[in-house]
């Protein structure tokens, strides 16, 4: 198993026991032990790692690993994009739930507190069937698990708080964030609503949060139960490049609320069950505005979703071999009402409600064989499924359902390298948003969109040493239907292309050249291509980057002087312009940086810190008109 983060790539060990299975450790709240080889490549941070990101939203602490692009879009959405992969095809999860909203299949990461999290983790390349419904690259969010507090004032105002306690077998807490808005670079081009200069127009935030976590285990059952709550506003930043047709959204109100619960059974000495059971509650409203004075809503979309999901794994061991059985089954539900208003008033009538819902459920099976001691080798197949249950006031749509299926090798020689190679083939079902979504009038919807079915293989390549290591990853990904956008009578439109690909190789590597002196890297580069490519356009898809690159270093002195720098590099993408012809954005390359001092406070370890983001000022576009922050800088205070 790959495991890169952003201070120290710590590569599983060759010596892992023959036979062990570890690839639940995405799906299932249970933590594994060891360091167990998987099938997939997997990056994480631990939370010692997290802590040092001084994050206030789940999204600045993602972008940080190997192979993640996390842009925001139109929407004001941060959503992670894994290896150049679609959106909707990364399953989010925290503590073994599954988090994406099912009626568009994605997460925002920006309304996730990085006060709850504790850990992250990620799979990429062919995952095993058990992973469930139009999961071709995972995120797995841990809970926060020991006690703590930190305390960060900054650039746009931004102040940001959390502590978390330890009462008896649980950890329980809180925080708190708020901003102003965005830093805007000094070299921002936006001609188009973009009164000021010093912050980004219309990206506001408030975010607060409780959450919980406790843990038992009785007789041969691992118990976990674990909780949050999030209430939340936000503006969203409009596209800085249009005159006429950008968004002018704000969120006054959003809720999120998750109970995640979690078995692990040892039905006998070579037989385990994994049960997940979850509930999510989900609200949003989304105010249209006018202009970019915020002052006149002409439009109000109120959604309402509840999802309720459960999980089973059983795996059982004999001899070399161990046989994985798992059951995914999801319900959701969602409640749209679109309210037109009247020179800027509310109606007296209100609209009806529409109601969607969908059944999203597989089923699957892997044996996973010991051929020798250095020798591993495993084949699954399952079969996934979306029934489209309630459409609102679209017509009904039948269900999408396809066979998954992955099989893979690993060789670990013993002498420090490690080598893999898999290949799986996934199903992606449109969202009830991709076939039934207006947005506010912004699209037309297309029920008769057709599934995305994916091939997807890679190579692996690691070794490891006493002071550092790397790793040298080729993939590829054949899509066929590619579900993308296009331009249609001024309002945009899902469509299904004739597929795409995307080829790339991802790599990384660190040093520990002294004792308190480490340096790593990782770099991914992708290419992605349409098939079938329009004649006259690039052939390209939006938002997809090139090349996506960092390298840092990190100082920690024994006396409690620590310093730590990042350099980060986008390489060339494209973007849709008004007209919807892609263009090309610029590159960019920014730096990151970060200085602190630590004391011992009895046990507990206390760091006055100061942190730079983006020190140079660079101007950072991931989509047109919608550029990441400029130069920022926080002070802070934090107790482990």
């Amino acid at each position: 198993m790959l495991r890169a983060s952003l201070f120290a790539l710590l590569p599983a060990a060759a010596s892992a026991q023959p036979g062990a299975v570890s690839e639940t450790i995405v799906v299932s709240g249970q933590r594994e032990a060891g360091d167990a080889v998987s099938f997939e490549t997997r990056h994480a941070l631990s939370p010692e790692m997290v802590g040092r990101l001084d994050a206030m939203s789940a999204d600045e602490i993602v972008r940080r690993l190997p192979g993640l692009h996390v842009p925001t879009n139109s929407r004001g959405e941060a959503v992670a994009f894994v290896r150049n992969a679609g959106e909707r095809q990364v399953t989010v999860f925290f503590e073994g739930a599954s988090i994406n909203i099912p009626w568009d299949n994605r997460l925002d990461l920006s309304l996730l507190p990085a006060g709850l999290i504790g850990g992250v983790r990620t799979a990429a390349g062919p995952l095993a069937p058990h992973y469930g419904v139009n999961a071709l690259a995972a995120i797995s969010l841990s809970p926060v698990d020991a006690p703590g507090a930190q305390g960060q004032y900054g650039t746009g105002d931004q102040l940001d708080g959390r502590a978390a306690v330890r009462i008896g077998p649980a950890i329980v807490g809180g925080s708190y964030a708020r901003r102003d808005g965005d830093p805007l670079s000094d070299d921002a081009d936006l001609p188009f609503s973009q009164p000021g200069r010093r912050l980004r127009t219309n990206t506001d935030r408030e975010l607060a949060s409780l959450f919980g976590r406790v843990a038992q285990s009785v007789g041969d059952h691992d118990l976990s139960l674990a909780a949050f709550h999030v209430r939340g506003a936000k503006g969203i930043a409009p596209e800085g490049n249009r005159a006429s047709g950008a968004r002018f959204w704000r969120y006054p109100d959003i809720r999120h609320t998750l109970i995640a619960g979690n078995a692990r059974s040892r039905l006998t000495g070579s037989t385990e069950l994994d049960s997940a059971l979850w509930y999510q509650r989900f609200g949003q409203t989304i105010d249209s505005h006018a202009d970019a004075d915020y002052d006149r809503i002409t439009a109000q979309q109120v959604d309402r979703d509840r999802t309720w999901g459960v999980r089973e794994l059983l795996k059982h061991r004999s001899g070399p071999a161990t046989f994985v059985g798992s059951l995914n089954l999801q319900q959701s539900t969602h409640r749209q009402r679109d309210i037109g208003y009247v020179g800027g008033s509310r109606p007296a009538v209100l609209p009806a409600t529409l109601s969607y819902s969908q059944r999203n459920w597989s089923v699957g099976g892997e044996v996973e064989y010991a051929v020798s001691p250095v020798l591993r080798a495993e084949i699954g197949a399952g079969y996934d499924a979306v029934d489209y249950v309630r459409t609102g006031d679209k017509p009904p749509v039948p269900t999408a359902g396809d066979w998954t299926g992955r099989i893979g090798l690993i060789l670990a020689t013993g002498d420090g390298w490690l080598l893999r190679a898999a290949v799986g083939r996934k199903m992606r079902a449109p969202t009830m948003r991709e076939r039934f979504g207006e947005a506010i009038n912004r699209f037309l919807p297309n029920p008769d969109l057709d599934p995305e079915r994916i091939i997807t293989a890679e190579l692996g390549a690691e070794w490891r040493g006493a002071a550092g290591g790397f790793y040298l990853i080729p993939f590829v990904q054949d899509l066929k239907n590619t579900i993308d956008q296009r331009t249609a009578g001024g309002l945009r439109q899902r469509i299904n292309l004739d597929g795409s690909t995307v080829r790339g190789l991802e790599l990384g590597g660190s040093w520990q050249i002294l004792p308190p002196l480490a340096v790593a890297g990782n770099a991914t580069w992708t290419q992605v291509r349409r098939k079938g490519a329009t004649a006259g356009q690039p052939n390209r898809i939006a938002e997809k980057p090139a090349l996506i690159a960092s390298i840092n270093a990190r100082y920690a002195h024994p006396s409690g002087i620590s310093a730590m720098v990042e350099a980060r590099h986008v390489g060339e993408a494209y973007s849709a312009d008004p007209a919807g012809a892609l263009v090309a954005l610029e590159r960019s390359t920014s730096l990151d940086g970060r200085i602190g001092y630590g004391w011992d406070v009895g046990n507990r370890k206390m760091e006055i810190f100061l942190h730079a983001g983006n020190i140079g000022d660079t101007w950072i576009e991931p989509q047109l008109g919608l550029p990441a922050p400029g130069r920022s800088v926080r002070i802070g205070l934090q107790l482990g």
